[in-house]
């Protein structure tokens, strides 16, 4: 069962950044800086699935029959991985977009 849950962490993970880009980009109301609020639950998700991802494999590893939940683990693990680089290239944006609007106002 955790290897499922990383799974979907990791679904979850991954599509955070994107979906606030998508909700920032149609609505009128906010502004495209705020969807790098995403970030940090990017973050926080992926490191969820890395974790829960960790407890899959490992319960996979003490059972006999059900040995298909390593490889469930094994995908979780890539997305929580892949949504934690997601992650820290938004953070390196809002890094870089905080240093312009600094020095612009310099």
């Amino acid at each position: 069962m955790p290897a499922f849950w990383s799974v979907l962490l990791g679904v979850l993970a991954t599509a955070a950044i994107p979906v606030a880009v998508a909700y920032a980009d149609r609505s009128p109301r906010v502004e495209l800086i705020w969807a790098g609020a995403a970030v940090p639950v990017a973050a926080l998700l992926g490191l969820a699935a890395l974790g829960a991802a960790r407890a899959g494999r490992r319960r996979a590893q003490l059972t006999l029959l059900h040995r298909s939940g390593a490889r469930i683990a094994v995908l979780g693990r890539f997305l929580g991985l892949f949504s934690l680089l997601f992650a820290g290239t938004g953070a390196i944006s809002l890094v870089v977009y905080a240093i312009l609007s600094w020095r612009g106002r310099t």
